[in-house]
């Protein structure tokens, strides 16, 4: 993304620099970005786009105090901001008509800017293929997204709506097992806690994740055959931060397909009645998926992550460490003293 952030001049610039923020094409978002003064965008932040307007006024003012809380550490100012509002392909208004609607997003963006002191430049509504400039008057049916420069194009960026919907659990009957299944366990480990304890659960479960990756790895084990006994056990005892912690330390080259394939595997077994287990699968996915090269999967699986459970420590924790331009390799070094500290070396 690096060598794409020279800002081109113009809304259309604009539009075909949005992909590259993320590595992918946001949808159902409400972006804002701080402008350098020599054009680059710095410090972008994105939301969900809230389907009630009576929560506009308070997102503006929200984002805009969290771009300027990641700009605070940036060496050049951003008081120059340009906002992007990109509505849900699902809308039944998609395209003209939902731009007249979100509207006032754009203005409730521009007077929370103009509170502390900073300036608008453009907001603009994109669709898959129009975009609008909402700051000024312009064609009702806005204007044609046209072929990008070769530098600028995103085609083979995915949508965001289509990863999130890759990272969506089961459903129907599919679901319904796999929570009676999940119900039977919580009973079994009740039992085990009364009558050994917490560390005795911990430290089987540390044994487990090792060893299913450890399968995973070596091809002994695949992870669409996960029986629901085992993937139940691991989503609960993945709760205790000791079991979290030990799916992180398993970062070396030789682990991390195998971690990833583990934590989607799981995130996709997690019933609604049990969502909120699946904010560690999915975070841990984020991780490794930020291991692999895969930027977009990584911030996609983190925000379902953050809608699964609000303010867990892990997703705060990673949402620090992607946003402060740390590198894998800086994070490994770091888990890897911790995993020799804990008496589980790295093998294979």
């Amino acid at each position: 993304m690096n060598d794409k952030l020279l800002l081109l001049n113009g809304t259309e610039g604009l539009v075909h620099l949005l992909p590259f923020l993320f590595d992918y094409h946001p949808e159902n978002s409400v972006v804002l970005a701080g402008i350098t003064p020599t054009g680059t965008p710095l410090g972008f932040v994105r939301t969900d786009l809230p389907a009630d307007p009576a929560h506009w006024p308070s997102l503006a003012e929200e984002l805009v105090g969290h771009q300027q809380d990641d700009a605070a550490s940036f060496l050049f100012p951003t008081h120059r901001l340009v906002a992007y509002v990109c509505p849900d392909p699902a809308d039944p208004d998609y395209g003209p008509q939902s731009r007249l609607t979100h509207q006032p997003i754009a203005d409730h963006l521009r007077d929370a800017c103009h509170r502390q002191g900073l300036a608008l430049s453009e907001a603009v509504y994109v669709t898959r293929s129009r975009y609008w400039s909402m700051l000024t008057t312009g064609p009702n049916d806005g204007h044609p997204i046209p072929e990008p420069p070769a530098e600028l194009d995103s085609t083979g960026l995915p949508r965001s709506s289509d990863v999130l919907k890759s990272l969506a659990p089961t459903t129907g009957e599919r679901a319904a097992a796999m929570a009676a299944t999940l119900d039977t366990s919580v009973r079994a480990l009740h039992t085990e806690i009364h009558s050994g304890g917490h560390q005795s659960v911990v430290d089987d479960a540390i044994d487990l994740v090792t060893t299913t990756i450890a399968e995973l790895g070596t091809g002994a084990r695949q992870a669409k055959d996960i029986p629901d006994d085992l993937a139940a056990r691991l989503l609960l005892t993945l709760q205790y931060d000791d079991v979290c912690n030990t799916g992180l330390m398993h970062c070396e080259d030789h682990e991390l397909a195998a971690a990833n394939e583990l934590w989607l595997a799981l995130a996709h077994r997690c019933p609604a009645a049990y969502t909120d287990h699946a904010a560690v699968p999915l975070a841990l996915h984020a991780f490794t998926a930020w291991a692999l090269g895969n930027d977009a999967t990584s911030r996609l699986a983190l925000q379902a992550a953050e809608v699964c459970l609000p303010d867990q420590d892990l997703t705060h924790f990673l949402r620090s460490v992607f946003n402060s331009g740390s590198s894998f390799n800086h994070l490994r070094e770091h888990l890897r003293e911790h995993r020799a500290t804990r008496g589980n070396p790295v093998t294979g």
